[in-house]
């Protein structure tokens, strides 16, 4: 699975930042050809897990971000410019902000909280790698800067997948920034696993979904012993 996580970390070669009049923004087009393929290949890779309703559409995936931009709660979102339907374009603000590894740390239970009210929202993110989230210092809020993958039907195995894919991208950053802090990395998938399921609503379908052979098979993939025994373990007992 390591392939498939660092695929979602690509540059998006479909994204440019611009300045006009003064101000920064992200010009975003969704059929230029290295998304497409970005997201032929996770869906491929994802299709015999049934984890997740990865869109591959330009158009549909533009519209799940309009959405996502407009409806997400928990996470700020960009503030939407420009939407251009024909040429499948979108231009949002620019978010000044950061996921440096010092600062996920001191508030990674910020982010379980935030994930639960996405949940408990109805909404997954899909794209829930650490390079999607931000931290603005102006404002002091935890921003998603991707939603072209979210959907409005969540369901245990998608909370499921964002849950893992934050974590595994979290795994990655640590190991690539400050190995050293690899130590207490499971205190720290702790904080924000208990503080997700400390508010999230659905707690017993989660506790049943992580005993399946599914969901015992992805978290092996995406996470390595023993993170991947604590992640399950954690979720199961959530409802006892």
């Amino acid at each position: 699975m390591k392939n498939l996580v660092e695929s979602l970390k690509e540059v998006h070669f479909q994204v440019k930042i611009i300045e006009l009049g003064g101000l920064r923004l992200v010009v975003k087009e969704y059929g230029r050809e290295p998304g497409v393929l970005k997201w032929a290949f996770i869906k491929a890779s994802t299709l015999p897990f049934q984890m997740y309703p990865f869109e591959m559409s330009p158009f549909n995936r533009l519209a799940r971000e309009v959405k996502a931009f407009k409806s997400l709660r928990g996470f700020m979102t960009p503030r939407v410019i420009l939407v251009d339907y024909r040429n499948i374009l979108l231009v949002r603000e620019f978010v000044n902000g950061s996921n440096d590894p010092q600062i996920l740390d001191q508030r990674v239970g910020e982010l379980g909280l935030a994930f639960s009210v996405v949940h408990n929202q109805g909404f997954s993110l899909g794209d829930s790698k650490v390079d999607n989230i931000v931290f603005n210092p102006e404002t002091e809020k935890w921003f998603i800067i991707d939603g072209e993958q979210v959907v409005e039907s969540a369901t245990p195995q998608t909370m499921i997948w964002d849950l893992l894919l934050f974590l595994s991208s979290y795994l990655l950053l640590t190991i690539e920034r400050s190995p050293r802090k690899l130590l207490d990395f499971r205190r720290r998938m702790l904080l924000f696993l208990n503080s997700y399921l400390e508010n999230i609503g659905a707690r017993k379908d989660l506790s049943n979904a992580a005993r399946t052979s599914q969901v015992k098979l992805i978290s092996s993939l995406m996470l390595p012993y023993p993170y991947s025994r604590v992640f399950l373990e954690t979720i199961r007992a959530s409802s006892s």
